[in-house]
């Protein structure tokens, strides 16, 4: 079980700094799905001991990063199409309410902050350089769980992303470059319409980002698309459920 890209743990730490080792291992495809995490191996890769790496693995686990199986033991697990499908409207629901509440919050420093991140997105999509471009993308929506000031929706909903993380990275890695620019450049118009302060088109526009987002991972994972009778909540729709 490879850890190439994962920095050894230097000195003794808390399970949570080894659970975050362990999940930028899992979103860089360090630890690719179906990868086994076993204790003892962890604990020697990253110079700790068993129990921090034991509780570690038990938060990736309630994240729904890692499963755990008889005879198997802990994995990275690879989401079905269904869970995609389930954890993506479950998203646009709190995202629209992020974004409600973001707009109700708007000011100047935010403006800044965001457009920011979405310089330091295109310099790494100029540059070729996808992690970069994750690591931007991820600060974006961060900054904007921030900015809508609400700690329990900002767990959630970080919790949540953070199952797709991976495949997220994956599926943005394989954009062509004009898909990649397309992908930071809808970002500044984001801001554009979060500063107009236009809420249902705010929903609408993070709605799509995330159902687009969804289609690329089934598309990068070979999973068909579940067809369900229920219609997942955009736009106006989406700002119903959340009212």
């Amino acid at each position: 079980m490879p850890l190439t890209e994962v920095q050894p743990v230097k000195t003794r730490t808390f399970s949570e700094e080894v659970a975050e080792r362990l999940r930028e291992a899992i979103r860089n495809g360090s630890l690719g799905a179906g990868s086994r995490l076993v204790e003892q191996e962890v604990a020697e890769q990253l110079g700790v001991s068993r129990v921090p790496v034991r509780e570690a693995i038990q938060m990736l686990v309630e994240e729904g990063m890692v499963r755990k199986a008889p005879h198997r033991g802990a994995y990275v697990y690879l989401p079905t199409a269904y869970e995609i499908e389930e954890i993506s409207s479950l998203r646009v629901v709190l995202e629209c309410f992020v974004v409600e509440r973001v707009i109700q919050n708007w000011n100047r420093e935010h403006e800044e902050r965001l457009r920011s991140i979405v310089a330091a997105m295109r310099a790494g999509m100029q540059g070729g350089d996808p992690q970069r471009i994750y690591e931007q993308d991820y600060a974006f929506h961060h900054a904007l769980w921030e900015i809508a000031h609400h700690s329990l929706l900002l767990e959630v909903v970080s919790g949540l992303r953070s199952r797709l993380s991976r495949f997220l990275y994956e599926a943005n890695s394989a954009l062509s470059q004009e898909g990649a620019s397309r992908h930071v450049d809808s970002h500044d118009e984001f801001i554009d319409v979060l500063k107009s302060g236009d809420v249902v088109t705010a929903q609408r526009e993070i709605a799509t980002h995330i159902l687009s987002a969804k289609e690329r991972i089934l598309t990068h994972c070979q999973l068909a698309p579940v067809q369900s009778p229920a219609q997942t909540p955009t736009g106006t729709a989406a700002a119903e459920v959340v009212r």
